[in-house]
């Protein structure tokens, strides 16, 4: 984990409030894992509010076309109050300090080779955040990932096209029937589990804690393992402050609270107390 000043390289508005922010960070971009996150002042002058850093899955590392090294960092931010506002205000040569790579990602080995044929890829809005570098690993490891991605309407879709340029499988839902399959993501999954009944699946997920919820329920059902993304807020990332605890139950069913920040932000989805939502 390394703590560096680094600046902005772009901020590309997508649309509904969403933004890329792409920050020229090579030191940290080499140590980036499918799943972590960073922790992002969201103003230059550090002593101006707000004074807490914001975490972002990091969506995607941008290379070196000359050298093919890694050189960046892709985030993407939705506009949701004063810190991701005054962030994405900010200009390409400004400073940020930026804190990571931080958590543990997705699990994604060799060993997957010749124990999973198919990775099912579940989004519900900017939950796709950290699914593109994930897909990216599992295609290395010849897992076809399939991705189910799903919002209340189609400008909640973005960053759809750099799944499409992977050639992978992609089944699109949207609430108000503007794109897709009329509906939540959820219905194309669970119809796709109930057509491929097979044990090869692994299904990985990040969206609202509803939508988290029912994938657990449907993984559960079809006895496959479900790796999740949690979100919570966060105070310090160090594990101290313990403003980011999601209340799980260990393997012998005691009450356990673990911390989002060092514990996750990727768990296994049967150790969620999903009754319990982080605050």
């Amino acid at each position: 984990m390394l703590d560096r000043k680094v600046k902005i390289k772009s901020i590309r508005d997508l649309g509904s409030r969403n933004y890329l922010l792409t920050l020229n960070a090579p030191e940290q971009a080499r140590l980036i894992r499918p799943g972590q996150f960073v922790m992002l002042k969201c103003i230059e002058n550090v002593r101006e509010d707000p004074l807490l850093r914001r975490p972002f899955t990091i969506f995607d590392v941008p290379k070196s076309a000359r050298s093919g090294k890694p050189v960046g960092l892709d985030l993407l931010i939705k506009e949701v109050g004063m810190g991701t506002r005054k962030l994405i205000q900010l200009r390409p040569g400004q400073a940020l300090f930026c804190l990571g790579p931080q958590g543990h990602g997705f699990q994604v080995s060799s060993e997957m080779r010749n124990r999973v044929e198919i990775a099912c890829l579940i989004a519900g809005g900017v939950g796709i955040a950290p699914l593109y570098l994930l897909a990216q690993s599992l295609l290395a490891q010849n897992v076809k990932p399939v991705l189910f991605y799903g919002g209340a309407a189609i400008a909640d879709l973005v960053l759809r096209d750099y799944f499409e340029r992977l050639g992978i499988d992609i089944i699109y839902s949207t609430e108000d029937g503007s794109f897709g399959e009329r509906g939540v993501v959820t219905q194309p999954l669970a119809q796709f589990l109930k057509t491929h009944p097979r044990r090869d699946i692994r299904v990985y997920a990040c969206g609202p804690w509803g939508m988290m919820k029912a994938v657990h329920a449907l993984s559960a059902q079809n006895n496959l393992q479900c790796e999740v993304s949690l979100e919570a807020r966060m105070g310090c990332s160090l594990g101290a402050c313990l403003g980011c605890v999601v209340r799980c139950k260990d393997h012998e069913g005691e009450e356990q609270y673990l911390r989002v920040c060092q514990d996750g932000p990727v768990m296994n989805s049967r150790l969620i107390d999903w009754e319990t939502a982080p605050l």
